[in-house]
């Protein structure tokens, strides 16, 4: 059969395969261009012809890569898991969420890299930011993965950046996310296991005790049985996960990659959808930074999906709402 050709959008990213990415599959590489993405994502890439090898459409996710062979995103496909949701980019674009001064606050849809792909020019909160904020030069403070929504504080000035990582080192800063479980969560838990990040793209939790401004603590909003979850999966657009699931508030300091996905497949409650680690096949999940705060500043900023909860059991707007309004040291975990 012949080569399919390759689509003719120009690349957003471009990978030569060295010694040690060659003999592997071909998804298992893709990892190396799009870390925040699960394995079924990736898949989903190469079937939708997303992904060249060796200036051809890829054919198949198993397929081997060599040494010497050059993997190529198709910017035009990276973004399509999320484009059918009214709530991820590109129906929703980044914005400015509050100016306090010397900080700025942004929101970030879902399906939107923070920072540009190494080697590409896939669509970035970072690339987008003259448009959104023109004549304010910003340096981003901090990262949200791929597919988690909500806030992200930048500032213009140096010793503004200065002192929030100063702010970072001395636990004094909060940043509050809802995340979607699947599963039951009982009561508030905290995660206390150090997080490692050298293993690759999927981080591991060990059984040591990290420091104390890497732990994660999980609460409960609202939580559905299996039934009433399948009401939830109807009202986002998303399958029935037949099992139960949980609206968590989760709380974090300085953070790591992937903590809060880490910690929450460790406790046996992943994200629901995040296939990276094991929580389903869901075309995503939903994770998103609702509130941060330091001494200096603090914003709230709700999830785009969330007013589609109205009509399911538990009251998951109101109940949020009232979790975000609170005080930060409000006893809930």
């Amino acid at each position: 059969m012949p080569e399919t050709p390759a689509p003719s959008a120009a690349p957003s990213a471009t990978l030569k395969i060295d010694g040690s990415l060659a003999g592997r599959r071909l998804d298992a590489a893709l990892a190396e261009l799009v870390p925040d993405m699960g394995v079924r994502a990736r898949r989903r890439l190469i079937e939708r012809g997303a992904v060249r090898h060796n200036g051809r459409r890829a054919q198949a996710p198993g397929q081997t890569v060599r040494q010497g062979d050059v993997l190529e995103l198709v910017a035009a496909c990276a973004s399509e898991a999320h484009s059918s949701f009214p709530w991820g980019y590109p129906r929703q674009h980044p914005h400015v969420l509050a100016d306090a001064a010397p900080y700025i606050f942004l929101f970030k849809p879902a399906g939107l890299h923070t920072v540009a792909l190494r080697g590409g020019s896939a669509p970035s909160l970072e690339a987008l930011l003259p448009e959104t904020r023109p004549r304010t030069p910003l340096r981003l403070l901090q990262r949200l993965d791929f597919e988690t929504s909500g806030l992200v504080c930048a500032t213009a000035l140096p010793e503004a950046e200065e002192a929030f990582r100063r702010a970072e080192r001395q636990d004094e800063i909060r940043k509050d996310y809802l995340a979607l479980l699947l599963g039951w969560l009982e009561k508030p838990v905290t995660a206390r296991a150090a997080i490692d990040m050298d293993g690759g793209a999927t981080v591991r939790v060990r059984d040591a005790e990290g420091e104390a401004g890497r732990h994660t603590c999980f609460a409960p909003l609202v939580r559905w049985q299996a039934g009433e979850a399948a009401a939830v999966a109807r009202a986002l657009g998303m399958p029935d996960p037949k099992a139960e699931l949980t609206l968590a508030a989760c709380r974090i300091g300085r953070g790591a990659r992937h903590q809060i996905r880490a910690h929450a497949a460790w406790l046996g409650l992943p994200l629901w959808g995040d296939a990276r680690y094991g929580g389903g096949s869901a075309p995503c999940f939903f994770l998103h930074h609702g509130r941060f705060h330091m001494t200096a500043a603090e914003c709230r900023c709700l999830p785009l999906w969330l007013p589609a909860l109205a009509e399911t059991p538990g009251g998951a707007p109101a109940t949020v709402r009232r979790w975000l309004d609170a005080p930060v040291s409000t006893a809930i975990f």
